[in-house]
């Protein structure tokens, strides 16, 4: 492989492995909106709900019982909603799996140093991007879902960054 075909297998590599790394990055930030989301609302639904707050607002007993109901169950949904999905946790592997993609780009962005400023021989080059490679693709298979919001969202971090 010569120079230029290196030096485009490079910059192909750091922009595959930017992109996922902003990508994940933004679902861990989604991940820790909800969590705080649903915590507050949890948290504000109980406190309603044991303190006897409502019973303040209503004095027809019949409508504070509802709105009690109400309350009672919004607390109960969020607890289950908190149990079932642990956003902490995926928030965590979301980041620690963007974190991952970041210093390979940084090792990516070193190779490509090396080679524009003949600092390395080429074949060093070569096989040094072929260990991260490995490693990238090593990693893919762990790699955390992510949905289209969190895509949308890198995209549009991207193109500010660069436009």
């Amino acid at each position: 492989m010569d120079k230029k075909g290196v030096q485009n297998s490079l910059l192909d590599a750091v922009v595959s492995v930017g992109w996922t790394h902003k990508i994940n990055e933004k679902q861990s930030e989604r991940y820790m909106w909800w969590f705080k989301v649903v915590s507050t609302l949890q948290l504000i639904s109980a406190g309603v709900t044991s303190t006897g707050a409502i019973t303040l607002f209503f004095t027809d007993k019949y409508w504070a019982k509802i709105i009690t109901s109400i309350f009672g169950l919004i607390s109960f949904i969020c607890v289950g909603i908190l149990k079932a999905w642990d956003f902490k946790e995926l928030a965590t592997k979301s980041k620690q799996y963007a974190n991952s993609q970041f210093i390979l780009r940084e090792r990516l962005i070193d190779c490509l140093r090396d080679l524009l400023y003949n600092l390395e021989p080429i074949d060093k080059i070569i096989s040094e991007w072929r260990i991260i490679e490995k490693e990238r693709l090593e990693q893919s298979a762990r790699a955390p879902q992510t949905a289209n919001l969190s895509v949308k969202k890198a995209s549009k971090q991207l193109k500010k960054k660069t436009g």
